[in-house]
């Protein structure tokens, strides 16, 4: 299962540079599109990319508990 080990690695590694980027584009862009965009989007994406990263770490344990029981 290291396909979904590499992918909730790239998800984390990705969310924390969107995260950076978004950071820094907020300091230069400060107008009522901008708050729309993240009452719209963002908020959620903050709510929906660390409950997916969470769950994928929760199916890798479920994986790993099951290979073990079969092994």
């Amino acid at each position: 299962m290291s396909s979904l080990a590499q992918t909730q690695s790239r998800l984390c590694d990705n969310w924390k540079a969107l995260q950076q980027r978004w950071q820094t584009s907020r300091a230069f862009w400060n107008d009522p599109v901008n708050r729309g965009f993240e009452r719209e989007y963002w908020q959620e994406f903050e709510h929906v990319v660390p409950a997916t990263m969470d769950e994928m770490a929760k199916l890798a344990q479920l994986i790993a508990q099951a290979q073990r029981s079969v092994t």
